[in-house]
């Protein structure tokens, strides 16, 4: 049977949601990338597809489960099914023809710069006071804007500009606020206070503070206090619950006029580190890493003695 034979005997729901899963990877892909191809791009998602898949990132918690209709079971079930199908061999043929569609339809921004990422989620996630998403290039959270429309933005992203007309226009704040309010340790109202004095400029880059996601929220594991980077991680029988944890950097600085982001890490514990810290710091170099973004960490020390270099060095790498 042919790959768009099999595709077409799938339930509604799961051709929506194979199309949904596939559409929005390469709408994120094209605009954070400079060259793809439909292979390229496949071999990204079918990796994010099978870590999908091995950490149970659609299942229902176990625990929950008695609270979820039968129903709803049944759709997770056919979500799933979907999913796998795109891990084989005619999923990857299908998958690769709507990739190279969607490329010849895309092609009007291929000379355009990337944002570098088209969006931001910053803040506590669990108090909406303190909670923030801001975008580029998408009129909601899940749609983008048409390629026709994108060419016809000119303002320049993560510029402390842009970044001000977002939380103007959706939270009635600017990015000062937000640095007011989420800077809250000694060494991170150090660091904002030399930015506002000597780079708070409109055309300037931003800096957005407590960085919790990108295109998907940063998360860990917690289980019998251990700390594990993928739920598939934790080799023995459940017997406790896994608690999700949304970890932040402290600061996300993006140039899209030379192409350069970085996270930075205010350390004020480099001497005093015990074992949860030290796991947490590895899970952020590697996701930092995954997500091809240059991490940059200065000591309490550094900042207290010598926050003028530290700047020189941001400014240095993000020219």
């Amino acid at each position: 049977m042919s790959p768009s034979n099999e595709f077409e005997n799938f339930e509604k729901i799961q051709k929506n949601f194979l199309n949904g899963k596939i559409s929005q990877f390469i709408d994120v892909y094209i605009r954070q990338n400079k060259v793809w191809s439909a292979e390229q791009i496949h071999s990204e998602f079918l990796e994010k597809i099978n870590s999908e898949l091995k950490n149970g990132d659609h299942l229902i918690d176990p625990k929950y489960e008695h609270l979820v209709s039968e129903e709803n079971k049944q759709v997770v079930e056919k979500k799933i099914l979907a999913l796998n199908w795109l891990t084989t061999e005619n999923g990857k043929i299908l998958t690769i023809n709507l990739f190279n569609r969607k490329i010849q339809n895309t092609k009007v921004i291929a000379d355009r710069k990337s944002p570098i990422v088209d969006r931001m989620s910053f803040g506590l996630k669990w108090d909406k006071n303190l909670f923030f998403e801001i975008n580029y290039g998408r009129k909601s959270k899940y749609s983008y804007l048409e390629s026709k429309e994108l060419e016809k933005l000119s303002i320049n992203p993560w510029t402390i500009k842009h970044v001000n007309l977002e939380l103007a226009e959706k939270y009635n704040c600017n990015i000062l606020n937000c640095l007011e309010k989420l800077s809250t340790s000694y060494l991170e109202n150090k660091f904002v206070q030399y930015w506002k004095q000597n780079y708070y400029f409109e055309d300037k880059p931003a800096i957005i503070p407590e960085v919790c996601g990108l295109s998907s929220k940063f998360y860990y594991f917690t289980h019998k206090d251990n700390i594990y980077s993928q739920k598939s991680e934790i080799l023995e029988e459940i017997t406790e619950r896994v608690y999700i944890v949304n970890f932040r950097y402290d600061f996300l600085i993006v140039n899209f006029k030379t192409q350069k982001i970085a996270f930075i890490e205010l350390d004020g514990f480099e001497n005093h580190k015990n074992r949860k810290h030290q796991t947490i710091d590895s899970i952020k170099r590697n996701n930092a890493s995954k997500n091809k973004i240059v991490l940059f960490t200065f000591t309490s020390k550094r900042i207290n003695e010598d926050i003028k270099s530290v700047f020189n060095e941001l400014e240095a790498f993000l020219e």
